[in-house]
């Protein structure tokens, strides 16, 4: 005998407050998806994945890209411009011949260094440039700048060269009649000089009668002898004796000092490195003798060590 489901029962399932299966079923999908993050995880990581080569050309072009900024600028910083900016000093010596003639040549000078630095490319680059050889190229070239320095700059392109004039010393005449310009490291600086001008400076004049060629730019003297020149005549200058005349005879180290008012020379050895002690031998000798009242009528001779010999 079949039963009739009761009223409950049917009331219960047409009651519209209890939610539908199908609403249930909605709304557990939606906290699946708020709350199940693992899933949602497991969903993506099932996507298709992009080549692997995709992100090694992308990292790859980057690095070549931040590594060509980097060269280009590294060869912008240590170029180097073909124009150099030369710099003349004139605090030593302002007042000889060179130093005045030094700011009237600098534009000549420019032009010679520029000439040299664009001679080579290696004179393009801060490491690659050789300073050395430019000072000495330059230098070689005018015999006129006693000293030659390049500096390269930090910052900016142009390489600093500074120029300095030589000290003129002295007048060498030779056999022939010509006259040349020696600076203090005995090279020759200009050929026949006026008169004036070699009165205006002030420099002695060394007659060699042993020179028979001199070339402007040459080595006409050694560097020790002009000084020894020098010396000399500042010594006996301070005590009063004032030279008239320097003469170097022919093949020998001998130098022929004249006096004014004196009727004798003086001879030094130029191959003493002491040019003090022989000029001291000579003022002690000469002493000596006018304390007996004798005046040598040639000469005094203080070439041989601690010695003075007269006649």
């Amino acid at each position: 005998m079949k039963l009739k489901p009761s009223r409950s029962r049917q009331r219960l399932d047409n009651d519209e407050s209890i939610p539908r299966l199908s609403e249930y079923t909605y709304r557990s999908r939606r906290s699946d998806e708020i709350f199940n993050r693992g899933r949602k995880d497991d969903r993506k990581s099932q996507e298709p994945n992009r080549p692997h080569y995709y992100d090694w050309w992308v990292l790859r072009t980057g690095l070549i890209i931040v590594l060509i900024i980097v060269i280009v600028a590294a060869s912008r910083i240590l170029s180097l411009s073909s124009t150099v900016d030369l710099i003349p000093l004139t605090n030593t010596g302002s007042s000889n011949l060179a130093a005045e003639s030094l700011i009237d040549n600098k534009m000549v000078y420019q032009r010679a260094a520029d000439k040299i630095v664009a001679a080579s490319i290696w004179n393009r680059n801060k490491i690659t440039i050789d300073t050395a050889k430019l000072s000495h190229e330059l230098q070689a070239q005018f015999p006129d700048l006693s000293a030659v320095s390049v500096t390269v700059p930090v910052f900016s392109h142009q390489l600093q060269v500074y120029v300095e004039p030589t000290q003129l010393a002295l007048v060498l005449q030779l056999p022939n009649g010509q006259r040349y310009m020696i600076n203090q490291n005995g090279r020759a600086i200009t050929k026949n000089p006026s008169s004036s001008t070699v009165n205006s400076l002030s420099l002695p004049v060394v007659s060699d009668q042993g020179s028979i060629a001199v070339n402007v730019g040459s080595q006409a003297l050694t560097a020790n002898s002009v000084s020894f020149i020098q010396t000399v005549i500042a010594q006996l200058d301070a005590k009063g004796y004032h030279v008239s005349s320097l003469t170097m005879p022919i093949a020998s180290s001998e130098l022929d000092v004249g006096l004014k008012q004196e009727p004798y020379i003086v001879r030094f050895n130029l191959e003493e490195n002491d040019p003090r002690q022989q000029a001291g031998t000579f003022l002690a000798a000469i002493n000596e003798l006018r304390s007996q009242n004798i005046t040598p009528a040639h000469y005094v001779d203080v070439r041989v060590d601690g010695r003075a010999y007269y006649q």
